[in-house]
């Protein structure tokens, strides 16, 4: 585990899948991060890459060529290269290798860094081409925040500010749906109770906001985002946690035709480009 601190938050992180596991409150001692109990979700924050969700099929169609791709992809379980390091930021790399391009035929670098400012952790990542061909590209942050909603006394809610209403569509076996519902908010807050992930994930789309609020019992977080025009929320029946998960790309289409670069929300990234985006958490 590396830690970056400062006078408001510790912040923990591993170098397997540079993923985020703990951030602690220094006011109050309270952890924010969801301690991976198996029981329920062995994981903290994985980084989705080179896909976000699940593949038709399992596979994808480049150049004529199939290959085969894990739920989410690769990057959160590998383990990255640490670039760089002070007492408040830290910078983790991931690059094409050979296992890589064996199911992923593309010329990459990943790069996260974790900075604190202030009351403020930072998450920022960037993809560069590392070639001349154009490569394409989802990815999405899936941290999970402590947050005890299925308890009777405790309300808990998450508030849309630019919000009056979401378009929550479904999974159907991990690939989405067509199928969408508008859900009016209530005083721009979406209440959590333990039957609002009976049906799996929320997968948002067109939402204004860019930043939502979790709010549970006495404790408040500040969750912003840019570079992300999708929005996950997920947890599983019965656990205390919540994700809260900007995305850039989506699962497949439930009749996706498995062409890499149709699906929705993919990233296009021309020879020696690079793509940014980042989220950030302020308690």
């Amino acid at each position: 585990m590396h830690t970056i601190e400062n006078e408001f938050l510790r912040v923990g992180i591993t170098q397997k899948g540079a993923e985020l596991r703990s951030a602690v409150d220094k006011g109050d001692n309270y952890e924010w991060i969801w301690q991976a109990d198996e029981r329920y979700w062995a994981k903290s924050s994985p980084i989705l890459f080179p896909i976000v969700g699940a593949l038709r099929e399992g596979r994808f169609i480049y150049g004529g060529q199939s290959y085969s791709l894990p739920r989410h992809g690769f990057a959160r379980d590998n383990s990255f290269e640490l670039v760089e390091k002070t007492e408040t930021s830290i910078v983790f790399s991931f690059q094409a290798n050979e296992t890589t391009r064996y199911c992923f035929p593309f010329e990459f670098s990943l790069r996260i860094k974790y900075e604190l400012k202030g009351n403020r952790l930072e998450v920022s990542y960037a993809v560069f081409n590392q070639g001349t061909e154009e490569i394409y590209f989802s990815l999405g942050a899936h941290p999970a925040f402590n947050c005890s909603y299925n308890q009777v006394d405790t309300r808990c809610y998450i508030e849309f500010p630019a919000d009056d209403r979401v378009e929550r569509y479904f999974l159907h076996d991990n690939l989405l749906s067509k199928t969408y519902n508008k859900i009016k908010l209530e005083n721009h807050c979406l209440f959590l109770n333990k039957e609002t992930f009976k049906e799996d994930a929320w997968i948002l789309k067109n939402l204004n906001s860019t930043s939502v609020r979790l709010k549970s019992d006495n404790k408040r977080l500040i969750f912003s985002f840019e570079g992300f025009p999708y929005f996950g929320l997920w947890s599983v029946p019965g656990s205390s946690f919540i994700c809260l998960e900007p995305w850039q790309g989506l699962p497949d289409h439930i009749n996706h035709n498995l062409l890499f670069s149709e699906k929705e929300g993919i990233v296009k990234l021309d020879g020696t480009k690079s793509w940014e985006a980042k989220w950030s958490i302020a308690i």
